[in-house]
């Protein structure tokens, strides 16, 4: 069997999307106590939504949840900070902030329907290496 060469692919943006059982309970819970903001809704009544923090979004869809096996990874520029906007928010930590021996100073949160959300800030000695994503 012969395989086709690799195209040069870039990728623009990604978009993770999660599925929630209430979309407006889960709309207000990630811009008012996680600090995103609402992108987008779509569809009468609303079934989707995308939620930014600065500029990534991920997608907010109406169904059953089934957050086992996921969860979503953000690098920020102040962990320490949003950690303590969270704690102060009422936002359950599900992992302590702190150094982590992959070089990110970071934390976890749980949602209203069991997702995992980590935060984290690339570590000073970490920065000036240049292969890092």
């Amino acid at each position: 069997m012969t395989t086709s060469p690799m195209p040069k692919i870039e990728c623009e943006q990604h978009h993770t999307g999660i599925v929630v059982s209430d979309l407006e309970t889960a709309i207000d819970f990630y811009t008012n106590k996680l600090g995103f903001w609402v992108g987008f809704r779509w569809g009468e009544p609303t079934t989707m939504a995308g939620v930014n923090l600065g500029h990534v979004q991920i997608f907010l869809e109406q169904g059953e949840p089934s957050p086992k096996g996921c969860y979503l990874y953000f690098v920020i520029n102040d962990a320490d900070a949003f950690h303590e906007f969270h704690r102060n928010n009422g936002v359950e930590i599900a992992q302590p902030i702190g150094d982590r021996d992959y070089g990110l100073r970071d934390y976890a949160v749980r949602d209203l329907h069991g997702y995992v959300l980590s935060f984290g800030h690339r570590l000073p000695s970490n920065c000036d290496e240049g292969d890092h994503p």
